[in-house]
């Protein structure tokens, strides 16, 4: 289903999509649309690469001196599962 909606964008960058639209013989609608359709793609694909690389960015040791670690360790339940 598809809805109308109303926005204000710079009148130059309506400008270039209207040319687009133009040359590739589709509506701005559908510009606007398929734009939309790529950019979220990217971003998830960003989300994507952001999880896979999260043992990267976190590896190396912990600077944590002996007696937190200690305490921490000691706690009760640390070692249990959820």
């Amino acid at each position: 289903m598809k809805k109308k909606i109303g926005t204000i964008i710079n009148e130059e960058l309506v400008f270039k999509a209207k040319q687009v639209a133009l040359s590739k013989n589709c509506s701005l609608s559908q510009l606007f649309e398929d734009a939309l359709k790529m950019y979220f793609l990217a971003m998830e694909s960003e989300k994507t690469e952001r999880q896979k690389n999260i043992a990267k960015r976190t590896q190396g040791v912990m600077k944590v001196s002996p007696p937190i670690l200690k305490a921490i360790m000691g706690e009760e339940g640390f070692y249990e599962a959820d």
